[in-house]
């Protein structure tokens, strides 16, 4: 659903990090931004939005 209005594949992910996981939470989001990062911009989205 999310490729058929624009997004890229990397550019949603979904854990499940429990609060006591602070460590995991930090490496996650660190991945995350990183993965993203590496996208770039939204190209679709950007060509969208004038």
């Amino acid at each position: 659903m999310l490729e058929y209005v624009g997004f890229e594949p990397g550019r949603f992910q979904a854990r499940w990090i429990s609060g006591s996981e602070g460590a995991k939470f930090a490496s996650t989001i660190k991945e995350m931004t990183e993965t993203v990062k590496s996208l770039g911009p939204n190209k679709k989205m950007r060509d969208d939005v004038v």
